[in-house]
C-alpha cells in the first residue's frame, strides 16, 4: 500500500476499501437495535428527529398470535397522538396462534419540538393475554438548515452540495471546512445548534468524528516511532503487559502481535467472524457483566477479555478492519508516551497552535456519552429510529437511553472512534500531519491521496486529503465535513457527502492564487463602550495584493443579545492594492447595567485568489462603564410630608424608584429615564411621620 522513494511518499487512494470497512463497522454497533418488537412490552421507541410536515414511516414491528387471542382495542393515546399512527390496526380481530401479525409505525409532526404517545392494546382472554403498551416519542425539526454566514459568489458550489445534501438526508446540522493548496478557503455551519432549534449553528462547533479519531492515533503511533520511543515491529502484549482476564491468554498467536498488525488491521481479530457480527468495543455492557464488573467496562477491560479468547487469523496474514486493534494502539499510545492518551494527543501531536480555539475552546476533545456530558461547544446529537437501549455508560443501573445519548460508551471509544472535533481543529491537523501518517515537513516533496469515513449512532464524517507537494508549492484540496446524524447503518451519507462536496470543487476556479493575498481580522479580541454607538474592527490583507479579491463574514452572539448589537454579515471587496477594510458594527445601549458582553466576528469564505489567515475570529467585548444610581445630596422631608431626594447615575438608564416599610416587600413608585446625572425624586404619597426605605433599581 505504501511506496517510500528518496524525495517522495505516495500513498494510493484507499476509498474504496475505507467505504467497505466503515460500512461493516456500522452494521457490527447496530445490529442490536433490531426494529421488531411485540407490543406488550413496556419499551420505548425513539423515531429521532425529523423536520415538521413529513411523514417518517418504520415497519417490522408485530404482534404475536396466540390461543383463542382476541384483539379488543388497540388505540394510540397521549398528547400528541394526533401525530402519531399505527397500519395495520388489529382491534376487533383474532391472531392466530403460530405467526406474526405485522404492522408499521408512522411519526408525522406538525410543530416544532418534542412530542410523544402511546401505542395501547388489550387482549383476550385475560389471563393469558391482557394490557400492552409501546411508549413512543420523536422530535420536529425546522425544514430549513440555515447557514452560520454567507458564502461569496464564487464558492456557491460548495453551499448547494452542503445543504442539498442535508435536505436529502434529514440532518439537522453539519460542517464543512475546506483548503485548496493547504490555504483555507471556506469554514461554514449549516442547521441548528441546539435541540431546540433557537440558534443557528457556530463554524467550530464541535462534533464526534467516530472512525475518523483513527487518523489522529495513527499519527501519534507514528511520531512516537520518529521519536524512537516504539517500532512498528514493538509486540504489544509483553509491551502493554495487560493480562488476560481469567489470567489465561486465549490465544498464543496473540504475543506475535506487532503495532504495524495493528496499523493495518491485521492482528487477528475477525469482529464479522460470527452472526451476529461481533466487534467487542461496542459490547461494553456484555463485558462488564461477564466480568463481574460495577462499572462501565473500559478500554483495558475490553482488551483483557479479548486476549482471554481465540485469534480468528494468523496476525499479518490478512486484513479485516478492526476497532479493537486501534482501541489498543491508544494504550500503546499511553504506554510509550507517559501520558494519557488525549493529553498527547492535544499536547504532543497538535500542540497550541490550532488546538485552542480563539473562542477559548478546544478543537480535539474526548467524546461523551451522555448529552450533560458534552463539551460547551459540542453539538447535539440526533440518530436513525430505535428502542431505547440499555445506558452503557451508566452500567450497572438499568437506564434506557437512545445510542448517542449512552448506550453507545463513547469514552471507551477513545483511540478507535472517541473523538470530538471541530472542522476547523482538524484542517489544521492535515495543514501539519499526512492523514493517518508522518508529519509533514515543509520543503519536502510528496503526493498524499488520504480519505477516511466515520459512521457511528449520531456521527457521520469525512476526512479528505488529496495534495502533492514540492519544495516550492502545494497543490490540491483537504476538507473536513462533519454532521451531528447517521442516515443508515452504512456509510451512504458519508459517500454522498464526499461525492457532493468533490462536484463542488470541480466547479470551482476561483481559488488561492499568486496576489490574492492572505486576509483575516487585524486582531482577536476587541472593546468597546456601549455608549460609544458602534465599532470598527479592521480586516487585513497580506502578501502579493494585486487582484481583486472577496471574503465573507457574519456576527454570533456569544453573550451579547440583539439589544447589545446589531449583528451584520456580508461580502466585502478588496481591489487591486487595497490592504485594510473597515466592518463597522452598530452597538445599542440598552439603557441597564451589564457585565461585560461579547459577540464575535467570523470569517467564512475567500475567493478570487484570496485565503483566509489564522485569525479568523474577533472576540468583541462590549463593555459597561455607566455609573449607577446612588444617593447624593441630603434627603428632606417637605413641609407638606412629601420625602425628597436625589440620585446620581449616568445619563440615559431605565431607573425605578421602590418603597418598602420592612426591607422585604417593595413597592415600584416610579420607572423613567434620567436625562440629567442628578435627578431629584418626589414621593407625593409621603404621610408624615413613620418609617420607610426607599431605593433606585436599574435592570
Amino acid at each position: 500500500m505504501l511506496f517510500l522513494g528518496s524525495n517522495s511518499v505516495s500513498r494510493m487512494n484507499i476509498r474504496c476499501w475505507l467505504a467497505s470497512r466503515t460500512r461493516l463497522v456500522a452494521l457490527a454497533f447496530c445490529v442490536w437495535l433490531r426494529l421488531d418488537s411485540d407490543a406488550r412490552g413496556a419499551q420505548t421507541y425513539d423515531f429521532g428527529f425529523f423536520p415538521v410536515g413529513t411523514t417518517n414511516k418504520v415497519g417490522g414491528f408485530s404482534f404475536a398470535g396466540g390461543t383463542n387471542l382476541f384483539m379488543q382495542s388497540e388505540a394510540l393515546i397521549g398528547p400528541d397522538a394526533a401525530d402519531f399512527q399505527t397500519s395495520s390496526n388489529y382491534a376487533g380481530q383474532f391472531l392466530p396462534t403460530g405467526q406474526n401479525h405485522l404492522y408499521s409505525l408512522s411519526f408525522i409532526p406538525k410543530t416544532l419540538g418534542f412530542e410523544s404517545a402511546a401505542l395501547t392494546n388489550y387482549e383476550t382472554p385475560d389471563p393469558p393475554y391482557g394490557g400492552g403498551i409501546l411508549y413512543l416519542q420523536g422530535v420536529a425539526m425546522p425544514t430549513n438548515r440555515p447557514g452560520s454566514g454567507p458564502v461569496v459568489p464564487e464558492l456557491a458550489p460548495l453551499e448547494s452540495a452542503m445543504t442539498n445534501f442535508l435536505v436529502a438526508h434529514n440532518f439537522a446540522a453539519g460542517t464543512l471546512a475546506l483548503m485548496k493548496d493547504s490555504k483555507l478557503v471556506l469554514r461554514q455551519g449549516y442547521g441548528w445548534r441546539d435541540n431546540h432549534f433557537t440558534k443557528v449553528i457556530h463554524p467550530d462547533n464541535l462534533f464526534r468524528l467516530a472512525s475518523v479519531s483513527k487518523m489522529l492515533t495513527a499519527s501519534s503511533i507514528y511520531k512516537l516511532v520518529a521519536a524512537g520511543k516504539i517500532t512498528t515491529s514493538t509486540r504489544i502484549y509483553d509491551y502493554l503487559g495487560i493480562q488476560p482476564w481469567g489470567g489465561v491468554l486465549g490465544d498464543s498467536r496473540i504475543t506475535n502481535i506487532t503495532v504495524q498488525h495493528l496499523l493495518d488491521h491485521a492482528g487477528g481479530w475477525n469482529q464479522y467472524a460470527t452472526t451476529p457480527p461481533f466487534d467487542p468495543v461496542f459490547r461494553t455492557v456484555q463485558f462488564s457483566t461477564n466480568m463481574g464488573l460495577n462499572y462501565p467496562a473500559g478500554p483495558t477491560n475490553v482488551i483483557s477479555w479479548m486476549f482471554s479468547k481465540p485469534l480468528d487469523f494468523t496476525p499479518g496474514s490478512t486484513n479485516v478492519y478492526c476497532n479493537l486493534g486501534y482501541l489498543i494502539l491508544g494504550r500503546v499510545i499511553e504506554k510509550a508516551s507517559g501520558k494519557s492518551y488525549m493529553d498527547y494527543l492535544q499536547q504532543e501531536l497538535l500542540g497550541n497552535a490550532g488546538l485552542t480555539n480563539i473562542l477559548g475552546f478546544t478543537n480535539v476533545v474526548q467524546s461523551h456519552s451522555r448529552p450533560a456530558d458534552l463539551a460547551p461547544w459540542e453539538i447535539w446529537y440526533a440518530d436513525i429510529p430505535q428502542f431505547l437501549s440499555r445506558s452503557a455508560v451508566d452500567f450497572p443501573t438499568n437506564l434506557s437511553v437512545r445510542v448517542i445519548d449512552g448506550a453507545g460508551y463513547f469514552e471507551a471509544y477513545d483511540s478507535c472512534a472517541g473523538l470530538s472535533a471541530s472542522a476547523l481543529g482538524l484542517c489544521h491537523y492535515l495543514q501539519n500531519y499526512l492523514e493517518g501518517f508522518n508529519a509533514r515537513i515543509s520543503g519536502s516533496s510528496f503526493s498524499w491521496n488520504d480519505l477516511f469515513y466515520g459512521s457511528l449512532p449520531g456521527a457521520s464524517s469525512v476526512l479528505a486529503q488529496n495534495i502533492s507537494q514540492t519544495s516550492s508549492s502545494t497543490n490540491g484540496v483537504e476538507f473536513a465535513a462533519l454532521f451531528n446524524q447517521r442516515y443508515d447503518l452504512v456509510e451512504g451519507a458519508n459517500i454522498a457527502a464526499y461525492t457532493a462536496i468533490t462536484n463542488a470543487v470541480a466547479n470551482i476556479s476561483s481559488w488561492p492564487a499568486n496576489g490574492g493575498g492572505m486576509i483575516q481580522w487585524s486582531t482577536t479580541s476587541a472593546s468597546i463602550n456601549k455608549n460609544s454607538g458602534f465599532i470598527n474592527v479592521p480586516l487585513t490583507r497580506t502578501g502579493a495584493n494585486n487582484l481583486t479579491v472577496k471574503v465573507s463574514y457574519t456576527t454570533y452572539a456569544l453573550t451579547a443579545s440583539s439589544s447589545n448589537f446589531f449583528a451584520v454579515s456580508g461580502v466585502v471587496t478588496f481591489g487591486s492594492g487595497v490592504t485594510s477594510k473597515n466592518i463597522t458594527i452598530p452597538i445599542l445601549n440598552d439603557r441597564v447595567i451589564d457585565p461585560a458582553r461579547q459577540f464575535s466576528l467570523e470569517l467564512i469564505s475567500a475567493s478570487g485568489g484570496a485565503w483566509l489567515g489564522d485569525n479568523v475570529t474577533c472576540v468583541v467585548s462590549i463593555l459597561d462603564t455607566n455609573l449607577p444610581p446612588s444617593l447624593t445630596g441630603q434627603p428632606v422631608v417637605l413641609p407638606n410630608g412629601n420625602f425628597q431626594f436625589q440620585t446620581l447615575c449616568s445619563t440615559g438608564l431605565i431607573q425605578t424608584v421602590q418603597f418598602s416599610t420592612n426591607l422585604i416587600d417593595w413597592l415600584p413608585l416610579q420607572t423613567f429615564t434620567n436625562a440629567n446625572p442628578v435627578t431629584t425624586f418626589t414621593d407625593t404619597n409621603g404621610t408624615g411621620p413613620g418609617v420607610g426605605f426607599y431605593r433606585v433599581v436599574v435592570p
